[in-house]
Parts: structure tokens; sequence; C-alpha cells
């Protein structure tokens, strides 16, 4: 009786740990996250840094704003609320660079050029290409949205979304209609 309990006792614990494992109790969180900017009907994939002002950007998602034109290179829209900063200057800004300009302006840059402002990295386009010519010339409509999510408003977000699975690998994935979805939005077979 005293090894049956035993036995018994053992099982527990290895199905506990198991179940911890999955749930992602005892596991990192992937934080290679992807989210979409939609610029007048394209929409252009985009990696996020690893920082919390990358965090605090994806906390406003969804996000509509109309981008201000700056010196045939860039886009940027003031946000109503400051985000973290840990600024530095890059050198080099790239095509495709996702930035904050002190502690509220979010800068998209079209151009690579040389630069000796300091930005904080929320994330760069993953292929530019064609970014620039969907910007245009003048202030454009930018929609900012997880990849994970896609097009839903906040609350539609919460109401859609059933749960959040954390894998062993540190993959995240988030249930949606009874579909898995990595955070790069790919649906999970």
């Amino acid at each position: 009786m005293k090894r049956l309990f035993t036995f018994f006792a053992a099982m527990c614990v290895l199905v506990a740990s198991s179940w911890a494992e999955t749930c992602g109790l005892n596991q990192t969180v992937n934080t290679d996250m992807h989210i979409h900017v939609i610029v007048g009907g394209r929409t252009f994939s985009a990696t996020l840094a690893d920082n919390e002002t990358s965090e605090a950007f994806v906390a406003l998602l969804p996000l509509s704003v109309t981008m201000n034109e700056l010196n045939g290179n860039e886009k940027y829209h003031y946000l109503s609320s400051s985000l973290p900063t840990n600024s530095y200057a890059p050198g080099t800004i790239q095509a495709g660079d996702l930035m904050l300009y002190g502690n509220n302006c979010i800068v998209l840059f079209y151009e690579t050029f040389s630069s000796a402002y300091s930005y904080t990295r929320i994330g760069s386009i993953d292929n530019p290409s064609g970014l620039a010519s969907a910007l245009g010339s003048g202030n454009v409509a930018v929609r900012f949205e997880s990849a994970a999510t896609g097009n839903l408003s906040t609350k539609e977000h919460r109401e859609a979304v059933q749960s959040v699975k954390v894998l062993r690998d540190g993959q995240v994935w988030v249930v949606r209609d009874g579909r898995e979805y990595s955070v790069n939005g790919q649906m999970r077979k």
C-alpha cells in the first residue's frame, strides 16, 4: 500500500510538472514579436525590438494615426502618452526603422541616411521594399496592429482571444475562434 501511495504521489508530481511546463509557468516568453503596419492598402510586417518600449507600444495596438511628413525620409506622429525610453544615436537610419523620438513621438523611416539624432528602437519593417511609395510625399494614415490578432479593435481582441499558450520552446500562441495563431500571425496547423 505504501508503494502504491508513493507511486501515485510521484505520478502527481510528474503530471503537475508537465502541466506547469505546458502552461508556461516555468518558461520564458519568446519576445520575437511581430506587428503589421498598414499603409494605403499595403501591409508590411515588422519585427519588434526586445525592449520595454516595444512592449509598451504593443499595448497601444491596434493604433490608427495620421503620420506627418518630415525631411523627405520619415513620417512621425506624437502619441498622447509617453513610452519608456532607452535612446541612443544609431548613426545610420535604415529604411523601415520604427523608432521613438523623445518619449512620445513614433517615427517610421522610409529612406536610409546618416543621423546624429538619438532614438529608442521600437522595431523595423522586415522588407521595406515599396514602403516609400506606399507612404507617399505628404501626411498619411497608418495603422499599426498586432500580427497575432489582425484587424480587431481592443474590445474585439479581448473577446476573441480565448487563451494564450506558451510552448516548451518558448513560442507564444494565441487561441482565437478555435484556431491557434503565432505572434507573427501564422495559423498553426
